[in-house]
């Protein structure tokens, strides 16, 4: 047995281990050490009344397999005879033993490329800059092995309803079953095999030893699967043996870890005696959503409408889950873009809310085995026809959107009429298959071009907006996520966009200053994990994770939020997603200070009001309290916030009038430019009422940390002493 600490220099080269691993793979029995290693890191065990995030922390442990690892042993073992006699139980764990050292040894070898560049780097320092580890395709074969999936069990399932919802003409006529039927199927096993497995532990107990195995728990018969899908034997016959693994071919295209692994697209395994053996539900719901697709495109006749079905589904997919957010009266479909009477170019999605807007570009393409195996050309001519292109298209949309030269022109002939162009665009490159690494690709290929107006894109796939709209499900939190996401984007480093937003739900994505690069780790989509099984499984647990989404509940912010995403009123989004990123001493700090205007306003009978500059992007926000005429009112909000944008010299400043008692918005504004000296406002600055503003930053919680005197100005900027201001209440 090889020792699992063995490091990139000292791994032989794939190949050699490769032959290795399908020689362990093709011994006696050794379909029974697979089916220990899917039961051991493919499930997740909790005894308390809800899933814990604690519960689902050894699916990101590095002695964990991954589903890319055993899907390489069960494409490996059905390169031979599949054997399920049951070997001793040293032979057993002496296969686990050596699987874990090999897969261990290949992970290392993956990583040579890097250690090649490192030692180049180290030779010649004043070079190491010109030097990128990751540039080409033999250094990113790692992150599209070892990256992980985009998608959830779940997901592949629902899409794949979609998906094919208008090609059931075709299946039913050339494979014998509809999609839904398909999926039926899928669902109904995947139940079938949880009992199972959960039965396993008494059925064990009452066997020797010797004869202890997890396998039972992933062999069936299709007979068991008529009651609990109503339909008949030969239905169900049928849509199994299209999934089945061809014995006959004996995997012959598997002859390298990225070559074409026919158990990815047919999991089933038909054993001698006619039962069947799934090994990975996870694979099986893969193979629904992308397999169908291959079948129609070998049928020239049906090729080209399937392409035509697929891109359509995409688009009209991420059309159905921007509205779910932002309603259908903000989500447009298929704009034409037009300079005059010619046509420019087309938005697949285009999301316009107040005075940001979402340009959404989605494609049908995926990675080619032939990148997988660390063909450059071919890996940089995926990225582009996938990713790049859309990116370029997005941007022509993007900045078509800020030049009131051009037109926007829906299918119907109706123009998209904008009371105000957008200030802020995010632009959104999708694509609809699983593309392994492609955050790592993008950081690596894509040239971004970005702007004050236009944000560094998103590049992400369906399976991903799914979630985002799932989970951020009102357009603030949503805008705000795509806000510090490209804020923050050459300064974050993951295998994936769901770590960004598991992080972000936990902790709020910002970055301080001191922080050049934050490579976060897979466990921060714990909590993710668990609100996603908990609402499209009904998995018992949170779903909602505690954090950004709940951290306002009950509070002033929060009830001016709600109102904000109410109005859409283009000033009130940029005041919105200023109130959610605020840190939480800061936000702390803050409701006090409206609560208490509110208040005090319905008390005396007075106006009141209070300002926060916030260095970080060069704005800030005055509130008004009071029950002045709305004219009145309104102009001298305006002249404050125009005051304390000069003061601060700010590029945009917002203004928020409430009412006395009930805190319900009378109106708002915002001020917006780029800071320039005046002399008209020095001298109207010189002559305003001094009252002191408190930076937010210094709301923070490391400036917090320093004691504040009971008779110094209270942080929350009201004027007043802290031990008559803050220091009293709660």
């Amino acid at each position: 047995m090889r020792k699992k600490d063995i490091t990139p220099n000292e791994a032989r080269n794939e190949t050699e281990i490769f032959t290795e691993l399908q020689k362990l793979c093709c011994s006696p029995g050794y379909i029974h050490a697979i089916a220990y290693f899917c039961w051991r890191d493919n499930l997740i065990r909790f005894a308390g009344d809800q899933i814990t995030e604690d519960d689902v922390q050894h699916q990101y442990s590095h002695a964990q397999l991954l589903r890319s690892e055993i899907s390489t042993l069960i494409g490996l073992m059905a390169k031979g005879n599949i054997d399920t006699s049951i070997p001793k139980p040293a032979t057993l764990q002496n296969y686990t033993d050596q699987s874990e050292a090999l897969l261990h040894e290949m992970h290392m070898s993956l990583q040579k490329p890097w250690l090649a560049a490192f030692e180049v780097m180290a030779r010649n320092p004043g070079k190491a800059n010109h030097i990128d580890p990751f540039s080409t395709a033999e250094g990113l074969r790692e992150p599209i092995f070892y990256g992980g999936e985009s998608a959830y069990n779940s997901q592949y399932e629902e899409l794949a309803l979609r998906k094919y919802s208008a090609d059931g003409d075709w299946l039913r006529s050339h494979v014998g079953f509809s999609i839904d039927e398909a999926c039926i199927v899928a669902r109904k096993l995947g139940e079938l095999q949880m009992q199972k497995l959960l039965g396993l532990r008494e059925a064990m107990l009452k066997l020797h030893p010797d004869q202890w195995t997890f396998l039972p728990g992933f062999v069936f018969g299709a007979h068991e699967l008529e009651r609990p899908t109503g339909f008949s034997f030969e239905k169900i016959e049928r849509i199994l043996m299209a999934f089945i693994v061809d014995s006959k071919k004996a995997n012959a295209s598997f002859s390298s870890l990225s070559a074409f692994n026919e158990t990815n697209a047919a999991p089933i395994i038909k054993a001698v005696n006619g039962s069947y053996i799934l090994l990975q539900h996870y694979s099986l719901l893969e193979a629904l959503y992308e397999a169908p697709f291959f079948w129609m495109a070998a049928d020239k006749s049906y090729a080209a409408t399937a392409s035509k079905n697929r891109g359509a589904f995409a688009e009209q997919f991420l059309v159905d889950r921007f509205i779910r957010v932002f309603g259908p009266q903000h989500v447009f479909q298929n704009v034409d873009i037009y300079k005059g009477k010619d046509r420019v170019t087309e938005a697949d999605v285009l999301v316009v809310y107040g005075d940001r807007a979402i340009v959404v570009q989605a494609k049908s393409k995926r990675l080619t085995i032939e990148a997988r195996k660390g063909n450059d050309l071919q890996l940089k001519d995926d990225f582009k026809k996938a990713i790049h292109d859309a990116y370029d298209q997005a941007l022509l949309c993007s900045e078509a959107l800020l030049d009131q030269q051009y037109r926007f022109v829906l299918p119907s002939g109706d123009e998209i009429g904008f009371p105000k162009r957008p200030a802020k665009i995010f632009p959104v490159c999708s694509v609809s298959d699983h593309f392994p690494a492609l955050a790592a690709q993008a950081r690596q290929f894509l040239k971004v071009r970005a702007t004050d107006n236009v944000h560094p894109p998103v590049i992400t796939d369906v399976f991903f907006l799914d979630v985002l709209t799932e989970i951020l499900e009102t357009p603030l939190h949503l805008l705000n996520y795509l806000a510090l996401r490209a804020k923050f984007d050459k300064r974050l480093l993951v295998n994936q966009e769901l770590t960004n937003l598991g992080y972000h739900l936990k902790h709020n994505l910002w970055l301080e200053d001191q922080y050049d690069m934050v490579n976060l780790g897979d466990d921060f989509t714990s909590s993710l994990d668990i609100a996603m099984s908990a609402r499209r499984l009904g998995v018992p647990g949170e779903r909602t994770p505690k954090g950004i989404l709940t951290r306002f509940d009950g509070t002033p912010i929060g009830k001016l939020i709600s109102e904000f995403e109410t109005s859409a009123i283009p000033e009130l989004v940029g005041l919105g997603m200023l109130f959610l990123q605020l840190g939480s001493d800061t936000a702390k700090h803050i409701n006090r200070g409206i609560d208490r205007l509110v208040r005090s306003a319905a008390d005396d009978g007075q106006p009141h009001d209070i300002s926060f500059p916030s260095d970080a992007d060069k704005s800030g926000f005055t509130v008004h309290v009071n029950s002045l005429p709305e004219e009145v009112a309104r102009e001298r909000l305006s002249a404050h916030c125009r005051i304390r944008k000069y003061d601060t010299k700010s590029d945009v400043w917002y203004g928020l009038l409430l009412a006395p008692g009930t805190g319900d918005i009378r109106g708002a504004l915002a001020i917006e430019g780029n800071w320039k000296a005046d002399a008209n406002m020095e001298k109207a600055l010189a002559a305003w009422p001094k009252k002191p503003m408190v930076p937010v930053k210094t709301l923070s919680r490391g400036a917090l940390r320093k004691k504040i005197g009971r008779n110094e100005p209270c942080p929350c900027g009201s004027g007043k002493k802290y031990k008559r201001c803050c220091l009293d209440r709660p």
